[in-house]
């Protein structure tokens, strides 16, 4: 088995067969994930009133979205701003990041630029386009 997280779709399996009395060992073979994830889904969610899958699906979406692993430094958000604003592709900004020890993710830069454009920013306009139209087969006068 690899790992996955908890769907919210798993946890609420969790939750009948726990009610219908299951040992988690069984549930993690019902639903097909590790005995220790749904030990692991217990300790952390489960209570003295039982289990219930909807705020322990909240508590896993606010964990995810608080990790450490998902912050950008200031610095570094100000940086591919001016970056941006060189024109520079967010390949090169992520490029030179990781040399001057700033590291970001061209994925990163594009979801930010994104999510930025959605707010009503401009950052998106600094981006090169790629997308140009040549004329082909014409001939033009020298």
């Amino acid at each position: 088995m690899t790992y996955q997280q908890l769907t919210e779709g798993k946890r609420y399996q969790i939750s009948i067969l726990l009610a219908q009395g299951y040992r988690p060992a069984f549930i993690a073979k019902t639903i097909n994930v590790h005995r220790s994830t749904v030990y692991r889904e217990l300790d952390r969610n489960g209570s003295k009133g039982g289990y219930h899958p909807e705020p322990a699906q909240q508590k896993s979406q606010e964990r995810r979205t608080l990790a450490t692993k998902y912050k950008i430094p200031a610095l570094t958000v100000e940086y591919v701003e001016f970056g941006l604003s060189l024109h520079w592709s967010p390949e090169q900004i992520s490029g030179v990041g990781h040399l001057i020890d700033m590291p970001v993710s061209h994925e990163w830069i594009y979801r930010y630029i994104a999510a930025n454009k959605a707010a009503g920013g401009v950052l998106y306009k600094a981006l090169r386009q790629g997308h140009k139209r040549y004329r082909r087969g014409v001939n033009t006068k020298r």
